[in-house]
Order: C-alpha cells, then structure tokens, then sequence
C-alpha cells in the first residue's frame, strides 16, 4: 500500500502538471498551468489532493504558528508565541494554506472534476473534496475565490473572483445535495480514494450528508431559519449521515519517515504532517500544552489531562520520527516530585514562552531516570541547555504526533454534538440534548482510544465518571451552548481548522483575554495595538499585486483594510474571553 500511495503521488507530479518550471507569474502559479495535460487521471489527482489535506508539511506553520494558538489550546513554543501570541501578523507564515491548497489542491480537483463527467462516482467525490477545501480556506480567510478557483486552463479565468462567503456557502448545501443524490449513480469504482471510506459511495454519501450539518450549524446565529432548513434536510436525506465510529471519516497515512518542506515540494504526503508540524522539527521545539485547556481538563478532572499532557526528556530524540526511545517519558515522576514540593504544573498562558514566567528544574536526583541518563552518558547533556526546565512543562503527547495518525475530516463524535446543539435550539432531531451530549463525549475518548494512544487508554469507568460528574455540575443545563461546544473544541484538538471555526461560531469555550496577560518584547514582536485574538488570517500580500481587481472588492467588503480582527460573515458575535 505505502508502494501504491508513493507512485500514485509521482504519477500525479507528472501527469497533473502541478507545478511548472517556466512560470515566474505568481496568478500563473496559483491559478493557470499551460503545462497542466487535460488528461490526467482523475483518480490519482482524487489521492493527491486528499492526502495532502494533512500530509502538506509546507501549510502546516499556519495551522502551528497562528490557528492552534488562537485556539489556546498550544502555547509555549517560540513559532506559536511569536505569531499567535504575540498577535504578529506575518505574511509568510499566514498565506501558506491559501497558496498551497489553491496551487496543488484546488487546481487539480477542478482538472479532475472536468474530466470525469463520465465516472458519476468519482465525480461526486471530487466535487465534496472541492467543497472541503474550500470550506477550510473560506472559514480561514473569508471571501475566496470559490467558483472561478482552479478555471485557469479550463476556462481562461487567472484572475478568479472572490466569491462572498454567504454565496459560498448556499453553494456548498447546494452542490453537496448533488452530490450524495449523484453517489451510486454509476458503475464507476473509485479508486484513488485513500480515506476511511475506501472509495465506497454510500459512505461518501454519509459523509457529504455530515458536511451539510456541519455548514448549516455553522451558519445558524447569522441565519437561523436557513440554519435549521439545511440542517433537517441533511438529516433526512437518502444515504442517512455518520452515526457511530465505523463511519468516521477520515485520512490514512503511512508510518514512514517524516517527509518535512523537502518532501513537501516533492508533493509527498504520504505522512500526516499536522504531527510532524506539532513534534517540532528538532529536539528544542517540541509543542507544550496551553494553560486554558490544560486548567479546563485539571478542573473537571478530565482523563484526557495526562494522556494529552506529557513531560518528556527529548535530548537525543530523532527529528524524523516521533520515536518513543528518544522522547523519555518522567510524567509520573515530575508529579511525583512536585507532590513532594507542594507545587503543580504550570503550562504556559497565551503569548508565554516555556522560559518566559521561569519554572526552576529540580536536581537531577529528583528525577531518578534523569539521573540515570546523565550518569549513563554524562557528554549526551541530558541536564544542559535548560533541558530539565523544559521538562517541567506539559508537551503534547507524542502519541498524537505519529506519522499514521488519521487526517481527521468529520466523525459520529461531531455529529452527535451537532445533534445536542440542534436540539437544543427546537430543531426537529430526534433524541434529547443530553443523549446527543453523552455519546459525543464518550465517541471523543473512543476516537483518543482507537486512533491515538498506544497504551494507557481511557477505561469505561474513567469515561463513565467523567460524564456523571460533567453531567451533575448542571452546566448542560445552565447553558448548553458553551457546554457543548467545549466538548467539541476538546473533540477538534486534532483538527485545528474545525476548531478555530467552530470555537469562533460558537464563542465557547471562554478563552484568556490576551489583553491581560504578559508581553515579552525582549523575545516576541508586537505590532499591532489590538492584542484580541484575530478573527480571520489576512489576504496573501502577493494577490494585492497579481489579482489586484477581485482582492480590492473583497477589501471593500471588510471595510477598507484587510483586517484580521473584521469578523467572517458566519461569525455573527463577539468571543467570550475573561
């Protein structure tokens, strides 16, 4: 299979014509390839273009540097403090989803989908992935080019318009009904697919269906009625939607190497690279856990706390893998120790770095596998470079970092809160708001169980009490919304794009006011008066320049400036922050 995925790539390189040697146009890149061949098969494009939704290591510093912090769900490492953190916009770091998915992805789904009019199955699936990622690039940036993007070579359009969010969304309910009634139209077979759905079109029907829920709970504040219209007919439509875990939906990849920028431009994504991103490239820039969502999990006494969080020993860790011998695990041992204290962990609040706010690192012989290490092999300097300072810190488990680890793209967990909150708005969904929320959170720590962690799972008591105790806090009830969507944005910690859109739609859970919180300016740079955590990532500078026409209306619409604290269409209120 690994063989099969690695020639399906080259053969996409060479057959799709992603990139042209002879074009120095920055439109001609993005949008117009005269080396593109009309013929390429539609197929291999289909696994290119999915794998690299989480296998394209080059996009992945916006998802690291800016989206996880926005979350505040990662905080410490200097990529996320520096931009996030520090509320840094820079261009470079920011546009490279936008320039990546509309160079390699869009394009070659819009290539595909023309030429596969004849293969109904297949065309449908290309047409959802379109949907997918345009779906990403719209909820990152706002106004995009939707239905002119990848027309290029097709059709003669470099420039594409950017489409109004509003008009892209009324497409995507649009062309999803399509689509799932199109599904198993024909005797095609759909053999590029290299999701959970193994090119079956009942469960791509299921997940086009799941999509639909998705979109119009996304858009329910702005425009409830039509909200709650897309959402009854998503769930009533023929095909049904995701209900339980064997319909998940999601990407495979390989356990290989990590493939990083080099491999990147080689377009090989065969290995997820959103861990890759979050291990860090090198012993010294592992990702830490941020304080908001490492206090929510201590205060509720959460079981994901200590399966998320961990402290590790990573000297001599290997940079191309996330290896298990090289990232020493002490966790129970720095508990031990700051039990022995009377001291507790202390992550790293927004906009802090692991050295800002100083944790002190114990002697070496408080920590007994430290000790042994340095005894061991004392010229390894397992106790230098403040090593053992940073160990003090709660690092995102290498178990999520792994380089199979599925590309998340809609599950029953979602669904199910999708459901809850449905419910609890007077939709007609079958259920109670409270049957919805308890699966949702027990589907959350099954996909923990059965995707990511190789040993100490999450056991059905420990599931069991965390839902009783959540249930009997009465938060539920007081107020379902932020109940249920900081279920979700637990649920979302592996995919971040759904996070940081569903968290700025929901306004939940209530995040730290950065305003009040330190500045480093010794460390990070500050360049913008408005320390609130932006709400949309700004335009690539580049289009200012090649599509100027088209960027300069989508600038009218927000006012005048390319603001990145102007809210996207579908996110009608102000966040919750304390």
């Amino acid at each position: 299979m690994k063989k099969n995925i690695f020639i399906l790539l080259f053969s996409a390189l060479v057959i799709g014509g992603v990139f042209t040697s002879c074009s120095d146009s920055y439109m001609e890149k993005m949008n117009t390839d005269g080396s593109k061949s009309k013929d390429g098969d539609p197929n291999t494009l289909l696994t290119t273009t999915l794998l690299q939704t989480y296998g394209d290591f080059s996009f992945m510093d916006t998802f690291r540097s800016y989206i996880t912090g926005f979350t505040q769900q990662f905080a410490g490492g200097w990529n996320v403090s520096n931009f996030a953190g520090s509320v840094h916009a820079q261009d470079d770091q920011s546009s490279k989803v936008w320039d990546r998915y509309y160079t390699i992805g869009i394009k070659d789904l819009a290539d595909a989908i023309a030429n596969s009019t004849d293969k109904p199955n297949l065309n449908a699936v290309l047409r959802i992935h379109f949907i997918y990622m345009i779906s990403v690039l719209t909820d990152i940036y706002g106004d995009v080019p939707c239905m002119e993007a990848g027309q290029g070579y097709l059709k003669g359009i470099p420039n594409p318009r950017y489409d109004k969010q509003e008009d892209i969304y009324n497409f995507f309910f649009t062309e999803l009904a399509a689509c799932a009634e199109q599904l198993g139209t024909g005797t095609d077979r759909i053999t590029g697919d290299v999701t959970s759905m193994a090119g079956n079109p009942d469960a791509w029907k299921r997940y086009a269906n799941s999509l639909r829920m998705r979109f119009a709970m996304r858009i329910s504040d702005v425009n409830p009625q039509k909200a709650q219209e897309e959402f009854e007919k998503a769930l009533t439509a023929a095909g049904g939607y995701i209900t339980d875990a064997a319909d998940n939906a999601y990407i495979k990849y390989s356990d290989n190497p990590f493939t990083l920028y080099d491999g990147a431009n080689d377009l090989d994504f065969r290995v997820n690279a959103l861990g890759e991103i979050l291990y860090g490239q090198d012993p010294t820039s592992p990702s830490f856990i941020c304080s908001t969502l490492y206090n929510m999990m201590k205060e509720t006494n959460d079981p994901r706390l200590q399966r998320i969080c961990r402290h590790y020993i990573n000297t001599k860790r290997s940079e191309i893998r996330a290896d298990y011998e090289g990232n020493v695990d002490v966790t129970d041992e720095v508990y031990a120790y700051l039990d022995r204290i009377g001291d507790v962990v202390h992550p790293c609040n927004p906009g802090a770095a692991w050295w800002n706010n100083w944790v002190n690192a114990p002697a070496n012989s408080e920590i007994p596998t430290l000790d042994a290490l340095v005894k061991s092999d004392p010229d390894a300097g397992y106790d230098k470079n403040n090593y053992p300072a940073r160990m003090m810190r709660p690092a995102y488990s290498i178990d999520f970092c792994q380089a199979a680890c599925p590309g998340i793209l809609i599950t029953s967990a979602e669904t199910e809160f999708l459901l809850a909150e449905a419910k609890s708005k007077g939709w007609n969904v079958p259920g109670t708001v409270e049957s919805h929320f308890v699966e949702g959170i027990k589907a959350t720590m099954r996909i923990m169980n059965n995707y990511y962690l190789k040993s100490n799972k999450i056991s059905d008591d420990e599931i069991d009490s965390y839902v009783a105790s959540v249930l009997a806090s009465g938060k539920l009830d007081a107020n379902p919304r932020e109940a249920i969507n900081t279920q979700a944005w637990m649920l979302h910690l592996t995919n971040p794009s759904e996070c940081w859109a569903n968290l700025r739609r929901s306004d939940y859970p209530v995040l730290q006011d950065r305003n009040k919180l330190d500045k480093f300016p010794s460390d990070f740079t500050y360049d913008d008066d408005n320390l609130t955590t932006p709400t949309r990532l700004r335009y690539p500078q580049l289009e200012a320049q090649y599509n100027s026409a088209n960027y300069n209306e989508a600038i009218e619409r927000l006012g005048g400036t390319d603001d990145w604290h102007k809210r996207v269409w579908w996110d009608a209120n102000e966040g919750n922050y304390k």
